[in-house]
Order: structure tokens, then sequence, then C-alpha cells
């Protein structure tokens, strides 16, 4: 046994006023005449040993009083209840879920701060403490009381929240025998399974903070839908969820951008659940691509900004190449609308090969003879096959890596889209019931193989098809875009096709609006970058030059693993912007559920190594402790034996 304080102990000298009084409380004494004293002596005898006994014990009941209230202020416990010998480690969990209040103005992280805070007061002065958070990297020294004390007023809300199992494989790098409270309130999506390692020997204290986090609103992720063609109106598809019990009403959603308004929604979402809604928008009030979602959701706000990045759908080259005296004039028209195209029209005798291995979209009007080097461009780009009225079979052949076959039709026939759902068609036409019954063609050659059929004649026969290469489409016609072959140019599905085609197919057209910051990497397409000059990202104050890697337009982003915040970012490549992103914070800790009373007191009973402590008990309890009311606590028996030997003090008196 020992004492938590044993400077307390030199309390006992006081035992030496009971003493002191009980020396020198005489009694004057008064003389009395009797004619006989042989019955007083006897009397004297019998009343003297019973006064001298009952000095004694009311002596030793006072006495034996003090001992024991002095005991109890220096707390006596048995050995194996003391602190560990290295220290005590106090993990504070502060993701952002434990701003929900736990009291009215009193938010979660605050109410562990202020346990912590109040437990380290009343421990010993040589007591050895550490303070981890999730953010903290991996301590391997202990501090003083006051190094904790000061550690804890530094300890701020993080956007990365951290398991179980990496909480205990942070504390375990500090000491493998030591106290540890961890104090939470346990959200389920972020702390993961309760399991504690087979052969840890220390002893988990699991102290949960009953924040009210009962309502939780949220955007999930956002996308935009396929619109017609480069509408300037746009809409955006967002998936709300709904992590709390209670069903919610009238949550209202901005659409902001640059500190300006664009557009707002109201929405209802039952508990529990999920909605989609759409944002519809006008995409020149869109400054500099920066939009955000806000919501009006309380009490849990931290999720309630939600930032996206509109994609630029200028397409950045067109290379139009054809024979010395021939192109399809129909498709310079097309394209020569520089507000959305950069369109370079090049003789096949002159063709700038810089020009087309930085091209979107390379169309080979009336080729006859498909050159070899052609090849080393399909993991580049698009390309667009107008076969012309003759054509180098071999040559084709090994460009599309299908075999193909020369044929003449006859007369022209009726066309046909033969599947309306594949998504090339999304956003081209309004209906889903479209007659084109009025487009006809008679082919030139046919294609056989694997391949994908977007319109084909009423005999089921392709004329515009696709093949994907990598991650890059091959389009071809069936026949030269002349008069003599098919009235496509003259009819009203033309400038669509042609430009879902340059689109580079719908999953290029839909670019990420955001990207998760809880992602090791971002990956961007662009092919404006320069090896040679300086990568830096950009948003506002905030710098950062990443590492990165850049493989055949694809520039792939390392985020920094500590400091970064959602927002919009700017990359930039020397002095040229080459992207604008947005980043966003993972949901994951949006969803709101925690592991209740019951299933933690589970865990604790199923492991000899953790206890559960009732938050409702903590306050009155005492450092020595450990937050808990434990019944081989000894100072409460000194208290209870100092209260019977002051009543025995008083029953001494009154009755002996």
């Amino acid at each position: 046994m020992t004492f938590l304080y044993p400077s307390v102990l030199w309390s006992l000298l006081l035992l030496l006023i009971p003493v002191l009084i009980h020396l020198f409380s005489f009694r004057k004494v008064i003389r009395v005449v009797f004619p006989s004293v042989l019955l007083m002596e006897e009397l004297k005898n019998e009343t003297g040993n019973r006064t001298n006994l009952k000095h004694l014990l009311v002596l030793g009941s006072r006495m034996l009083f003090m001992f024991f209230i002095i005991m109890a202020f220096a707390q006596p416990i048995f050995k194996d209840q003391l602190r560990s010998a290295e220290g005590t480690l106090i993990y504070i969990d502060n993701s952002r879920s434990m701003s929900g209040e736990v009291a009215a103005g009193q938010i979660g992280l605050n109410k562990a701060l202020q346990f912590s805070d109040d437990f380290i007061n009343r421990a010993p002065a040589d007591t050895k403490f550490q303070i981890l958070t999730n953010q903290s990297s991996m301590a391997l020294s202990w501090l003083s009381k006051q190094g904790a004390l000061n550690k804890l007023s530094d300890v701020r809300f993080s956007s990365d929240p951290k398991s179980f199992s990496q909480i205990l494989k942070k504390a375990s790098a500090l000491s493998q025998s030591m106290s540890f409270f961890y104090l939470s309130d346990f959200q389920k999506s972020t702390i993961g399974p309760l399991e504690t390692p087979k052969e840890m020997d220390w002893q988990i204290k699991l102290i949960k903070i009953p924040v009210d986090n009962i309502s939780n609103v949220y955007v999930d992720t956002a996308y935009l839908q396929v619109g017609q063609i480069h509408e300037v109106q746009k809409d955006i598809s967002v998936k709300l969820k709904n992590s709390g019990k209670n069903d919610r009403e009238g949550i209202q959603m901005k659409l902001i951008s640059e500190n300006q308004l664009i557009s707002t929604l109201s929405v209802d979402i039952n508990a529990e659940s999920e909605s989609m809604v759409t944002l519809s928008f006008d995409e020149s009030y869109i400054k500099e691509g920066k939009m955000k979602i806000e919501l009006v959701d309380y009490p849990v706000y931290f999720d309630n900004i939600f930032y996206m990045s509109l994609p630029s759908i200028k397409i950045s080259k067109i290379i139009h190449i054809h024979p010395k005296k021939y192109f399809t004039r129909a498709v310079e028209k097309v394209f020569g609308n520089n507000t959305y195209f950069e369109y370079q029209r090049f003789n096949e005798d002159a063709i700038d090969y810089r020009e087309m291995q930085l091209a979107d979209f390379v169309i080979l009007d009336g080729i006859e003879n498909i050159p070899q080097s052609f090849d080393g461009y399909k993991d580049y780009n698009d390309f667009l096959i107008i076969p012309s009225k003759k054509i180098d079979k071999a040559s084709y052949q090994s460009f599309l890596s299908r075999s193909i076959n020369q044929v003449s039709d006859s007369i022209s026939v009726g066309l046909n889209i033969k599947d309306l759902n594949d998504p090339f068609f999304s956003g081209i036409f309004n209906s889903k019931e479209v007659d084109i019954g009025l487009l006809k063609a008679k082919r030139n050659i046919e294609v056989n193989g694997r391949l994908n059929v977007l319109v084909e004649n009423k005999y089921e026969k392709v004329f515009l098809g696709n093949i994907k290469s990598n991650n890059h489409y091959i389009y071809f016609f069936s026949s030269p875009l002349t008069s003599e072959f098919t009235n496509l140019t003259n009819h009203a599905t033309f400038l669509p096709l042609m430009y879902k085609m340059s689109l580079g197919g719908v999953n290029r057209y839909i670019q990420p609006l955001y990207y998760d910051i809880s992602k090791e990497y971002v990956s961007i397409t662009t092919r404006d970058f320069d090896s040679s000059k300086k990568l830096r990202v950009l948003s506002g104050d905030v710098e950062w030059f990443p590492n990165y890697q850049y493989i055949e337009g694809r520039l792939l982003l390392k985020l920094p693993p500590f400091s970064l915040k959602a927002g919009n970012y700017e990359i930039i490549n020397g002095d040229i912007l080459i992207k604008r992103i947005a980043l966003n914070e993972s949901r994951v800790e949006s969803e709101m559920e925690v592991y209740t009373n019951s299933e933690l007191a589970e865990f604790g009973a199923k492991s000899e190594n953790v206890d559960w402590i009732n938050i409702e008990k903590i306050e009155n309890l005492s450092s020595n402790e450990g937050f808990r009311d434990s019944p081989e606590d000894l100072f409460k028996f000194a208290l209870i034996l100092s209260l019977f030997f002051i009543l025995s003090e008083s029953l001494f008196i009154r009755y002996l």
C-alpha cells in the first residue's frame, strides 16, 4: 500500500493534541469529610477504574478519528492501483464530429478538454503525461504536468479522423506500460471496429463524450448532367443524405460562385435516407469555374459547404487532314466555331505532327491510304475516319485493327439509330423516340469484327460506329460524306453527331466536379503540361509545390498529407493556368451513427484490457481512480472509519 499524497501524513503530528488534552485536563480535588471512609474507599477504587477506562476509550476514539481523516486526505491505495510508472496517455478525438453540442453552449471537444484539464490538475506533481490527437505525430517521450496542460491549449479540430486500430498503433509507439484514456464520441464511420491486440498489456479506458449529433444533412456527391451539346444552361445532380434519426424539412441549398448566389432550392429529406435533387444554373454566371453548394443545416455544420469546379468543355484542338484537292466543307463549318474549337486543317502532304499530337480530335477526311505513322497517335487522340471513294484496304485494316471490305450499295437506304440509350447519344436528343427516317446513305466500306454500332441502315448494316482503343475512340463512317453517298451533311443530326464525337465520349465530357482530399493522388487530363517549368498549386494565399508524374497526357498530383483544406485550387505550370480543380474533405465523418453505451460496455466486458467509463460518474472522481469508481480505493474506507470513531466517542461520553 502507498499514498498518492504522502505529504499529508505530516498531519499525523496532530494526534498529539488529544493526548495533551487528556494529560492536562485534571479536575481540582475537593476534600469531603465523612464519618466512615471504608465504604468510600471501595467506591473510589471502583469508580476510578471505570473513569480511566472511559477516558482511554474516548482518547482512543479521538485519535483514531483524526488518524483516518488524515489517511483519507493522503489517499491510500494498493500499489497495483497506481498509474503506470511510464505515465498516462490521454488521446483526444478531435475529429469534426466532436463539434456537436453536449450541453447548451458547450461542444464535445471542449468537454473532452475540460475533463483532461481537470484530471491533469488533480494528479501529483511528478506525474508524467502525454497528449495525442488525430493530427499528432507519434510521441516518443513523456511530458510534465505543465507541458501536458500547454499541449491541451493547442488542440484544434482536425479533418483527418483515425480508426481505432490507427489510434492504438500511434499510442503503442510511446510505451507498452501506461494508462491510456481515450475520449471520443465513438463515431462508427471513422473509428471502425473496436478490437484490441491480444499482446497488449496496458489498460485502455474508454470515455464517451455524449455529443448531440442526432441530425445531419450533407452533400454526398455531385455531377454535371449531360445536357444538350454546348448549352449555356447547365444542370447539376446532387445526392443529399440525412444521416440523422429525424426527418428534415425546408433544408436550404444555395449554389454560389465567388459570393454571388446563382441558384437556390428548398429540400425535404427523411431520416436515414438519401435524395437526388437538381440545381439548374446559367454557365455564364459562374466566375472562373468556381462553385460551391452551401446548406443551411444545424447543429452539425462542418460539412455544410461542398466545393466544385465547372469543367471547361471547349475542345482545345481539332485537326482536319485531307487530300490536296478535296475536303468536306461541312466539317469545316461545324468546327470553325471558335467559341468552342480551335480548328486547323492540313493537307495530307504537309501535316504538322506536333500539332497533331496536341490535338483532341483528328479527322481523316477522304484519305485513301492511312499512313502507318498515325498508329502511334491512337493513344493520344480520338479519330474520325471519313473514307474516300477508293481506299487502300490494308492501311485501313491496320489502323482500325479490324477486317475491312469495300462494298458498293446500289441505292441509298434509310438510316436509324441503333440504341438511343447508348451513352453516346446523351444530350443529343430531347426525346427517346427520334425519327431520322429522312436520313439516307449508301455504304462504301464495311467494317467487321468487334465494334459499337451507333447508326445503321434498315438492313442492320453499320453506317456510323466506333472502336475503343485504350482510353480513346476511333469513329468511322461507312461512306464519304458527299451527296453521291448520303444526305447527312444536310440533315439536322449532322451537327450534334459531329460535336459529340469531338467530345471524346461521354466519360470525358463529364469531367469530375471535385476530388476527394483524403486520396493520395489527383489524376488530371491535360495536354498543356511543360515538364521544364515549375508546377504550383494555388488557392488564395495557400501555395504548394506538389510531387507529380506526367504520363501520356495525364498529370498525377500527390496531395500533401497534412494542412490541406477544402476549396477551389488552380494548377499553374510556369505562368500558365492548366486546370482548375475543387477539393472536398471525405464525407465519412458526416455519418453520425455512434457506438451506444451498451455496445461500449459489452466491448469492455469482453476484453480484460478495456474499461468503459460511464461519463455520468466522472466529475466526482479523483485522479487516482482513473476516472472510475473502483471498489478497491481505500480513501472511502478511511472516511467510513473516521465517522465510526467520532460516533463511538459520542457514545462513550454519553453512556459510560
